[in-house]
């Protein structure tokens, strides 16, 4: 799962999560000196990088015991490197980035997103040790694509469905849609370069995986997007 080949299509794969909290909750947040950001901005941006610096620092340090502990991991195949609002705990079979950032609409609130990637299987993702190390921090698989998925095909394929089981909404564009299916949670997003799998919650590695299967069963080999079963 490094990187996908098939057809040229994919460009890379990635789990990904998101988590909101409010900037006045960080503990460096002093309220007699500091005011919550109004806008999105360098300054701002730079502020909550600047805030955020004890939890990330904790949080990417108990990953990086988490993952060494769980995987046996010597010293050579496992490195943290923690940055501004950013951090990268890279393994022999996987790389982990935290990312602190504000939120575009509402920028009193800032957004966490984990993002593993070059991951060395799918057996990796599912593992008991990945799962337990990483926990539950995903709601969405993000495939890159190397070239174009037409988005008219995936919403023509849907609409001509008779069963009744699955839902496209669109623009009038048509520059991107988003399909749910009856019986499975979350949603699938494809605007012809990225097509996300998302669950609707945090949830595990493993889960989200499975989740996907479903998804591809249901969906994917219909709208023409079989090549994301392989």
């Amino acid at each position: 799962m490094k990187e996908v080949d098939a057809k040229g299509l994919v460009s890379s794969l990635a789990i990904v999560g998101r988590m909101q909290g409010e900037v006045r909750r960080l503990a460096a947040f002093d309220k007699k000196r500091h005011t919550v950001p109004d806008r999105v901005c360098g300054a701002t941006q730079a502020f909550l990088e600047k805030l955020c610096e004890e939890e990330l620092t904790e949080e990417a340090e108990a990953l990086f015991q988490a993952a060494r502990e769980q995987f046996g991991y010597k010293r050579k195949e496992i490195s943290l490197e923690v940055g501004a609002g950013f951090a990268r705990l890279e393994t022999k079979d996987f790389v982990l980035e935290l990312r602190y950032e504000l939120l575009e609409e509402e920028p009193s609130d800032y957004v966490v997103e984990t993002c593993v990637k070059d991951v060395a299987s799918r057996d990796l993702l599912e593992s008991a040790p990945f799962n337990a190390a990483v926990g539950r921090r995903f709601d969405r698989l993000r495939c890159g694509l190397a070239g174009r998925v037409s988005v008219e095909s995936v919403i023509d394929a849907v609409e001509e469905d008779e069963s009744g089981e699955r839902r496209v909404d669109y623009p009038s564009d048509c520059s991107s849609c988003t399909v749910t299916i009856e019986g499975i949670a979350g949603e699938i997003f494809v605007d012809g370069a990225v097509l996300e799998v998302r669950y609707g919650k945090l949830t595990t590695a493993g889960e989200l995986m499975e989740t996907f299967e479903r998804i591809g069963s249901a969906f994917l080999a219909a709208a023409g997007l079989e090549i994301f079963l392989k």
